[in-house]
């Protein structure tokens, strides 16, 4: 059996992928009330993706993440190669104009949690694990039923 709740926010994401908690991250980091619901207990899962992108390292370096990103366990790309025959160059991401240079290659979980901490030290950031989002009603602000 399933119970419903109302929860009422300003903003409500539903879905607590990588790009839901970035954005309720920075929603919260203005300021900006925000309720992510995710309908599982945690992000330890498999995912479709693992790479973070140049322009993703180079916001969180902007953020002032960039560091305690890196001291996560990753793998870096730097010269995507493909083999026919020869070898083939692909993307040479040396050449960019950021600060990382290379394809960050993380487990999802891990990048999910990163970002559910840095979320955490904003009072008007919220996530709701193993929570389904049923009904929007909107009345000015937001506010999500849930299923829990």
């Amino acid at each position: 059996m399933t119970q419903s709740e109302e929860v009422t926010t300003t903003v409500c994401i539903v879905g607590g992928g990588p790009a839901g908690m970035m954005l309720g991250v920075l929603l919260a980091r203005s300021g900006i009330e925000v309720v992510v619901l995710e309908k599982y207990a945690d992000f330890f899962r498999d995912f479709r993706g693992d790479t973070i992108h140049t322009s993703t390292l180079q916001m969180m370096d902007e953020l002032g993440w960039l560091e305690a990103f890196l001291a996560l366990r990753h793998d870096e790309l730097q010269v995507a190669t493909a083999m026919f025959g020869q070898t083939i160059p692909l993307a040479d991401f040396t050449r960019l104009p950021t600060r990382c240079k290379f394809l960050a290659y993380t487990p999802q979980w891990d990048f999910l949690n990163f970002l559910a901490e840095r979320g955490k030290r904003y009072p008007t950031f919220r996530v709701l694990m193993e929570t389904s989002g049923t009904d929007l009603i909107e009345i000015g602000r937001a506010s999500c039923r849930e299923r829990v």
